[in-house]
């Protein structure tokens, strides 16, 4: 955690010496796609897929995203997909998860620009995968520009997500669900690196307290002729609740 706050330090005083005035707002994050800086000046949609490997399982997830600007200073969000689970042991799961929706409000849109929003769960998803569960939140985003042209993006928010412990009753021979709300902290520092006016590569670094996630991944934005995206990533997991690899693939549209 010490070195996650670290790193957002540097790339935060390293832009306020280097400002320009682009912020790249065609090109969205990969982890933290809910969560950004940006308000986008039409609607956009992104259907994709990613693969991930854990010591004990592997996980399948398609699903779709998007945002809708309601004016130049607001943009709601949403994503919802379907889950595969396969542990090493027995038998694997299947079931759609819960409905993520957000909304950001542009605070400060200057050389760099500053967003500040919320998040929540609809519980709609499947128990068999983990979901079903009414997690809420809260964010503030930055994106600040260097002289060169990348672009240093950043993501701090306070999540409460709804965890479950087990109480075994000795006189019963039950087991009883309890389900609680617990505080987890989010910090994501990033990069967009501009290779060329259709070409982007994209880092983020993605801690989250509570669930043990340290996702480091390294991606790529690639802007067709039709104004369309192909985009794709892989991450590697630096702590235990993340996967070892994660392998992201998506196409991104923007609806004129």
């Amino acid at each position: 955690m010490k070195f996650g706050l670290s790193l957002i330090s540097v790339f935060i005083f390293s832009g306020l010496l280097l400002a320009q005035s682009n912020t790249l707002d065609n090109v969205h994050l990969f982890q933290t796609f809910l969560q950004d800086a940006t308000i986008s000046t039409t609607p956009y949609g992104e259907g994709g897929l990613s693969y991930s490997d854990y010591d004990y399982a592997s996980m399948f997830d398609i699903g779709v995203q998007g945002g809708y600007p309601i004016n130049p200073q607001v943009e709601v969000n949403a994503s919802w997909g379907f889950i595969n689970f396969s542990p090493d042991f027995g038998d694997g799961q299947s079931g759609i998860t819960d409905l993520a929706l957000a909304g950001r409000y542009l605070i400060a849109a200057d050389e760099y620009k500053i967003t500040a929003g919320g998040l929540i769960t609809l519980p709609i998803g499947s128990k068999d995968v983990g979901q079903n569960r009414f997690n809420f939140g809260g964010f503030g985003a930055i994106r600040y520009p260097l002289q060169n042209g990348m672009v240093i993006t950043g993501v701090a928010g306070l999540n409460f997500l709804e965890m479950s412990t087990f109480e075994y009753n000795v006189a019963t021979g039950e087991t009883k669900e309890k389900s609680e709300h617990k505080a987890s902290l989010l910090l994501s520092p990033g990069v967009i690196y501009p290779v060329n006016e259709q070409f982007h590569i994209v880092g983020e670094l993605n801690f989250q307290t509570k669930i043990d996630w340290a996702l480091l991944s390294g991606g790529v934005d690639y802007t067709l002729k039709m104004g369309s995206k192909v985009r794709g990533a892989i991450g590697f997991g630096l702590d235990n609740g993340a996967p070892d690899v994660m392998i992201m693939g998506s196409f991104l549209h923007f609806f004129k």
